[in-house]
């Protein structure tokens, strides 16, 4: 999974939320660090349960990560 601006899409819902990188951790069932560098850009091809898991955290839907510009539904 890849976005070009994935980190910031997690950090700013996640701050919608209120919420701090741990919580999101926590509540995604995964490490601290792991959010961290998602957000940072780090890790920018996390891996696709992760986001599934950070995502239902969130209340955001995966697939906006997934859609593809130029598909046509």
């Amino acid at each position: 999974m890849y976005v070009d601006n994935l980190g910031s899409i997690i950090r700013f819902e996640r701050k919608c939320w209120g919420m701090s990188q741990n919580r999101l951790a926590k509540l995604s069932h995964i490490d601290n660090e792991e959010v961290m560098e998602i957000e940072s850009g780090k890790n920018k091809n996390p891996d696709f349960f992760i986001m599934l898991n950070i995502c239902e955290a969130l209340q955001i839907s995966v697939f906006d990560f997934l859609k593809d510009k130029n598909m046509k539904f």
